[in-house]
């Protein structure tokens, strides 16, 4: 229910709008002057404001406006006046009033007013959501995409971000993404975007791998109504949808001869026809390519054109695998855990000898494997530290003939004893939640013993 408050010096006429539009379901409030008005603002919200234009006691309609825009912006004014006095009403509507009637209206002329300028109230304030929600989410976005989520601290990323830190500011030049699959060549690709001069402009994805070829064609150029059966109406490619934004060819290995050579003709001056239609188009983005495989391997075996590998590779980017950044692992390992601390709401540690292991591990998958694996076990853990034991076991598993052989070539009997001993007793103390009485007396040791330990082995509950 809209809630509007009348503003008139006369009762007559106050009275006659309060009733009509009380029965038309609005919840309406009196005022007959502005120390009444500026009472009733501040006692409750409204929705509308009608107001006379002058009203001769204490103040006129405009400083009720005035009033109103200070103690609710939000509301809606409608002014009414006399017709000989429109010159001033367009005053108002100058000053901030919303619309005016002259004198003499209907009750219905009124209420058709009213129903416009609640319904534009309406849309301002969805206006002004979706606004706060676009800007919310591109600030989302931006802090997704910020260089700083490329994580790590190796040599390798660190070459990797300076790379980047000079390639984003150019507008034009075409990338091409190099690494094995998982290491992450479409957030570096977004990162390019979102940091970039095009971050207002579209950033469009095609999976070249996952199409084949006639679609892959219809998907990057569009097509004409009658193309082919099917085509019941014109469609624009990702091209044109991202027109003054970025195109992120992904797989890019993995297209087809005819379609590489529509690409070919395509990044010359970035101009294409629609399938079935002749019209040439032209639009300005930038193209970022990713492959998995060595192009330039592909080129030598026939299968990906020279000239076209050739305009691809013009800022060539290489994307290092997890194997390939020592030192890396636990900084991901971090952000991973706090990323799914925050969305599963659990707490959750890895214990240094877990990160030990992980780190022996080949990581085939790259960051994509790791990220998986965390959020894996920080929903499965039955305990809040992760232990060796709760790795899987093509990670815990193969690496155990490893650990006993450097334990056998590397440690004496009496230290692998306490390197177990000690990943023993943090298990223990982490099922029974750190109650040392507790594992004291499952173990069958003194508690004064147990304690002893914990001290010597820097064991700490997290």
């Amino acid at each position: 229910m809209a809630k509007i408050l009348v503003v008139d010096d006369e009762p007559s006429i106050r009275k006659a709008l309060a009733f009509s539009l009380s029965g038309d379901g609005y919840s309406v409030t009196e005022a007959d002057s502005k120390p009444s008005a500026l009472e009733r603002l501040r006692e409750q919200n409204f929705d509308l404001v009608i107001t006379d234009l002058f009203i001769p006691i204490e103040a006129d309609g405009l400083e009720i406006l005035q009033a109103c825009k200070e103690h609710q912006p939000e509301a809606i004014l409608l002014m009414i006046t006399a017709h000989g006095s429109i010159e001033r009403a367009v005053e108002a509507v100058k000053a901030g009033a919303d619309d005016f009637l002259a004198k003499g209206f209907t009750m219905e002329e009124l209420e058709l007013r009213l129903e416009k300028l609640l319904e534009q109230k309406r849309l301002r304030a969805e206006n002004r959501r979706l606004s706060e929600d676009y800007q919310r989410l591109r600030g989302e976005i931006e802090g997704r995409y910020r260089f700083e989520q490329i994580i790590g601290n190796s040599k390798a990323v660190r070459d990797l971000l300076a790379l980047l830190a000079r390639v984003v500011d150019d507008r034009d030049t075409t990338v091409l993404l190099q690494g094995e699959s998982g290491t992450g060549k479409e957030l570096v690709a977004r990162a390019i975007h979102y940091n970039g001069p095009r971050q207002d402009k579209p950033f469009v994805v095609v999976n070249c791998a996952a199409l084949p070829e006639h679609l892959l064609e219809s998907e990057l150029f569009g097509y004409e109504k009658g193309a082919f059966t099917g085509a019941l109406r014109d469609k624009p490619g990702k091209f044109e949808v991202a027109d003054g934004g970025t195109v992120f060819l992904d797989e890019i290995g993995d297209i087809s001869p005819k379609v590489q050579v529509e690409l070919l003709r395509f990044t010359q001056n970035h101009t294409f026809e629609r399938v079935g239609g002749n019209q040439l188009i032209t639009v300005d983005i930038r193209l970022i390519a990713a492959t998995n495989k060595r192009l330039d391997a592909e080129v030598a075996q026939g299968r990906f054109r020279a000239d076209l590998f050739y305009r691809l590779n013009v800022i060539p980017i290489f994307i290092p695998p997890v194997r390939d950044r020592q030192g890396d692992l636990p900084l991901l390992v971090k952000h991973f855990v706090e990323k799914f601390r925050r969305e599963k709401n659990r707490e959750i540690r890895f214990a240094p000898e877990t990160l030990a292991r992980l780190e022996k591990h080949n990581w085939p998958g790259n960051v994509r494997e790791l990220e998986n694996l965390v959020e894996r076990l920080v929903v499965t853990a039955p305990q809040t530290t992760i232990l060796p034991t709760d790795l899987p076991p093509e990670i815990f598993g193969h690496s155990e003939k490893e650990a006993f052989d450097s334990a056998m070539s590397q440690q004496s009997l009496q230290e692998a004893c306490e390197e177990f001993e000690k990943v023993f007793l943090l298990c223990h103390l982490e099922k029974h939640h750190w109650n040392i009485t507790e594992v004291a007396r499952v173990l069958g040791e003194r508690r004064d013993t147990l304690s002893r330990k914990i001290k010597r082995y820097g064991l700490k509950a997290e």
